[in-house]
């Protein structure tokens, strides 16, 4: 077959395009690293004293302005060099999520989620004791059928409820443009809320019948759980905010910011490492990183684990050689043992269950 849509689609295409892609951004970021440098050794060579007196505040400007676009840059680079296995994707949100959460601080507005609970789970599982709840956030990309099938995967191995909200309130992407949009209009405060909202809910025991719920019943399902939850009852719950990327940075700041008693766990995320911020948390920390990624270069993450060692916030933060950036990125991967996937998975499982195994 050799339609214009069937040779865009081939992986050799596809190859060639983001080689070709990567290629011009590279070329680019030079060219721009070059422009800064020749206006540095102008201003350097012009002898008058307004040139020489502005050329600190340049030079800070200038500096702040590089380090943002080779970030961006940076974050391009990644994704085009190993696209997740999501963009192959056609499923929608409608049929990915299975509960609708209202919004404590918005009328009318509900918080799309997959709810995903172990096979064996029943009743006396979540009566006795703290129930445990990991809420897992997604990448930039969106609430994907990668990200229930990790869920998926964590609820088995820890035996546990795992919630997977769409932060981006209704939309998905394979355009990595706009997936760096998302992820940068998508404000903390509006993230902080929904999570509150969706600890609240479980709190209050309306997914307390969530094996319906995760079998696809919908707010349906919600709705009947609630009506099964005895009026006024509380479920003492155990929470863990875990995230990816885009995620992983939310996951962070939610905890330092709202939900301090939350254990956080960040795959490859913005890491906090202002020392007054980590001090607010009351729970530990695990962090999964790739030594190659260079969106977060070794110097930040020593400093991010050097603020939490300050903080007095007990951390498992790991650097896995030979990897990027999102490095994991489907639970097939855990299932066939590659590594490192297999062994990051492990190290976040473990974290998880020491985490929720420990008295409060």
């Amino acid at each position: 077959n050799n339609s214009p849509l069937s040779i865009i689609q081939h992986k050799d295409f596809q190859l060639l395009y983001r080689k070709r892609t990567v290629m011009i951004l590279r070329i680019s970021c030079f060219k721009m690293q070059l422009s800064m440098a020749v206006l540095l050794i102008s201003c350097c060579l012009d002898g008058s004293s307004s040139r020489v007196n502005a050329l600190s505040f340049s030079a800070k400007k200038i500096s702040s302005a590089a380090f943002q676009t080779s970030s961006s840059v940076a974050h391009v680079l990644e994704h085009l060099l190993s696209p997740p296995s999501t963009l192959q994707s056609s499923a929608s949100l409608e049929d990915l999520t299975n509960v609708r959460i209202p919004s404590l601080k918005e009328s009318g507005v509900e918080i799309l989620a997959h709810v995903a609970t172990p096979s064996n789970w029943d009743d006396e599982q979540k009566s006795n004791g703290d129930l445990k709840v990991v809420i897992m956030i997604h990448e930039f990309f969106g609430l994907t059928d990668s990200i229930v099938d990790k869920a998926n995967g964590l609820a088995e191995e820890l035996d546990c409820m795992v919630i997977a909200p769409d932060t981006f309130r209704g939309t998905t992407t394979t355009f990595i443009p706009k997936a760096i949009w998302l992820a940068l209009s998508t404000p903390q405060d509006r993230v902080n809320d929904d999570l509150d909202a969706i600890c609240s809910y479980v709190e209050s025991g309306n997914l307390a019948d969530s094996r319906t719920a995760s079998k696809g019943g919908g707010s349906d399902a919600a709705a009947e759980a609630k009506e099964s939850s005895p009026s006024g009852s509380k479920t003492t719950c155990k929470f863990a905010i875990l995230g990816f990327c885009y995620g992983g940075g939310k996951a962070i700041r939610y905890t330092t910011q709202r939900r301090r008693d939350a254990a956080t766990v960040v795959f490859y995320g913005m890491p906090v490492t202002d020392t007054q911020e980590l001090q607010n948390l009351e729970a530990p920390v695990c962090g999964i990183y790739g030594r190659n990624d260079v969106q977060f270069p070794i110097p930040l993450l020593e400093e991010f684990q050097s603020a939490l060692t300050k903080a007095q916030v007990e951390k498992n933060v790991k650097i896995y050689d030979g990897v990027g950036h999102a490095f994991w990125k489907n639970m097939e991967e855990v299932r066939r043992g590659d590594q490192p996937q297999q062994q990051a998975f492990q190290q976040c499982t473990n974290f998880l269950r020491d985490f929720f195994e420990a008295d409060s």
